[in-house]
C-alpha cells in the first residue's frame, strides 16, 4: 500500500511544485459513513451455513485534493472498509462470523460548483484500486479469501462518483456526501477451509458519508 501511495503522491504533488511558485491551498477531508452492498456470491453461502447477509459496511477514510485550476481540484483518497455479520439466529456459544476488511486508493478530480465562505457544493469521480481480505468462520468452514498486490501494491480497480454538500466558515466545513461505487473483487487466494463456492465479492453499491472539510490549509511551498 506504501508504493502505491507515495507514487500517486509523486503524481500529483511534484509536478504542482513546478507550476505554481507559492503555496497551494490543499484541502483535507475525514469522513465516516455506510454503503449499502449486495454480494450475491457470498450471501448464499454464507446463509446456507447459519450467518446473516452481508447487506452494508462501514467506511472511514482520508482526502486530500489540492486546485490544479479554478473549476478544478485533484488529488487522492484513502477508505478503509469494514463489515462484520453474525450467525442466524446470535449463539454466545459459538464465534461464528463473517468479516470484510479492505483498504482503497482513489485518485479522483472534483469541480467545484457553489464555493463560498459559507458553502461548498462539488461533484467528483474518480478510480483507484484496493485489497481485500474476507474471513468467514462457519461450523462447515474456517477459512480466509484475500485479494491482495504483492509488494504493497493494490490487487482489484473500483471507482467512484458522486457529489457532495459542506456548510461552515472559512476554513472548517461539516459535510455530507454520497455517491455509487463500483467495487468488485475476484481471484481470492483461499487459506484454511475456505469454501471454494465463494470466487467474488462485489462491494458496488450507493453510499452516504459524514464528515469535516479543512479548507485552505497551506500545502507544498514552491521556489
Amino acid at each position: 500500500m506504501m508504493k502505491s501511495v507515495l507514487v500517486v503522491l509523486a503524481a500529483v504533488v511534484v509536478p504542482s511544485s513546478f507550476a505554481f511558485a507559492k503555496e497551494i491551498p490543499v484541502q483535507g477531508r475525514l469522513f465516516a459513513g455506510v454503503s449499502s452492498i449486495n454480494p450475491t456470491n457470498v450471501n448464499d453461502t454464507i446463509e446456507a451455513q447459519g450467518l446473516k447477509k452481508l447487506d452494508n459496511y462501514t467506511r472511514l477514510g482520508i482526502e486530500i485534493t489540492y486546485p490544479l485550476h479554478r473549476y478544478l481540484d485533484v488529488g487522492i483518497r484513502y477508505t478503509k472498509r469494514l463489515a462484520s455479520v453474525e450467525e442466524n439466529p446470535e449463539s454466545s456459544s459459538t464465534d461464528y462470523s463473517a468479516k470484510v476488511d479492505q483498504d482503497s486508493m482513489l485518485v479522483l478530480a472534483r469541480v467545484p460548483i457553489v464555493k463560498s465562505d459559507l458553502i461548498h457544493f462539488d461533484v467528483f469521480a474518480g478510480v483507484g484500486g484496493s485489497n481485500t481480505t474476507l474471513k468467514v468462520k462457519t461450523a462447515s468452514q474456517d477459512g480466509e479469501f484475500t485479494r491482495r498486490a504483492g509488494g504493497d501494491w493494490l490487487a482489484t480497480p473500483y471507482a467512484s462518483a458522486g457529489a457532495s454538500f459542506a456548510i461552515g466558515y472559512k476554513q472548517v466545513y461539516l459535510v455530507f456526501e454520497g455517491g455509487y461505487e463500483t467495487n468488485k473483487v475476484d481471484g481470492f487466494k483461499r487459506t484454511g477451509s475456505a469454501s471454494t463456492s465463494i470466487d467474488t465479492l462485489d462491494l458496488s453499491g450507493s453510499y452516504v458519508s459524514i464528515g469535516l472539510i479543512f479548507d485552505g490549509v497551506p500545502g507544498t511551498v514552491g521556489k
